[in-house]
């Protein structure tokens, strides 16, 4: 379990919140399908997945079990370091399978 610090206190849920709890360990196929459905539902298809940032913000909200809109609506800094850290998160796994594909 990893905790993105906000640089500001947000309502969630009717709940201040100084930090979100999110577990990308947690995550499965399912997750990453949810999030690619509820984009699809909002008319929306990502083209490069590891590069897209409303993509990453669903699944962010997927590994925190929080809803999107609450993820759409932090201030733009912490938006990004949502991002940020799913996108991380995808590359680093998606560079570690080529170093291992090129070694063998």
């Amino acid at each position: 379990m990893s905790v993105l610090k906000l640089s500001k206190v947000v309502s969630i849920n009717g709940e201040e919140v100084k930090e979100i709890d999110y577990d990308f360990d947690d995550l499965k196929g399912d997750s990453i399908e949810n999030a690619v459905k509820a984009m699809q539902k909002q008319g929306y298809v990502s083209t490069v997945q590891e590069l897209d940032p409303i993509l990453h913000a669903h699944i962010f909200a997927e590994a925190s079990g929080l809803d999107y809109l609450d993820i759409k609506s932090l201030p733009a800094k912490d938006y990004l370091k949502c991002v940020s850290a799913v996108r991380d998160f995808l590359l680093t796994d998606s560079e570690v399978s080529q170093q291992e594909n090129i070694s063998e």
